[in-house]
């Protein structure tokens, strides 16, 4: 990610767009990286979302940034085994997203009210 600009974009759609534009792309070079139209991109960088939920990650390996910097302009990295419980829970259908919160709601729970060993 080389975003240095003062400001950072407000939007998905532009974060997208400004990393685009950083990388000296076309809409139409980069649907063709990631392999969607160039109306996909259009859609996207005006926050028309589209299918860009799915696509994320893809977005972010073509423009050089981290998952965090697209979804929220920050500057941190999802990695490991934090990247995986997001594309899992992204996989499960609704339901199973709830109890997966429900089930991290309690661990989080629990590790809070235990006593810590030192």
């Amino acid at each position: 990610m080389t975003q240095n600009k003062q400001t950072i974009p407000q939007s998905v759609g532009q974060r997208i767009r400004a990393l685009r534009v950083e990388k000296i792309l076309t809409q139409d070079q980069l649907a063709t990286k990631l392999g969607v139209s160039r109306s996909a991109i259009a859609q996207w960088e005006t926050d028309r979302t589209g299918q860009i939920r799915e696509n994320l990650k893809r977005i972010a390996r073509a423009l050089d940034t981290t998952l965090t910097y697209l979804i929220s302009g920050g500057t941190g990295s999802i990695r490991g085994d934090e990247l995986l419980l997001t594309e899992l829970y992204r996989a499960c259908a609704p339901e199973d997203r709830r109890l997966l919160l429900t089930t991290a709601k309690r661990l989080v729970t629990r590790l809070e009210s235990s006593p810590r060993k030192l």
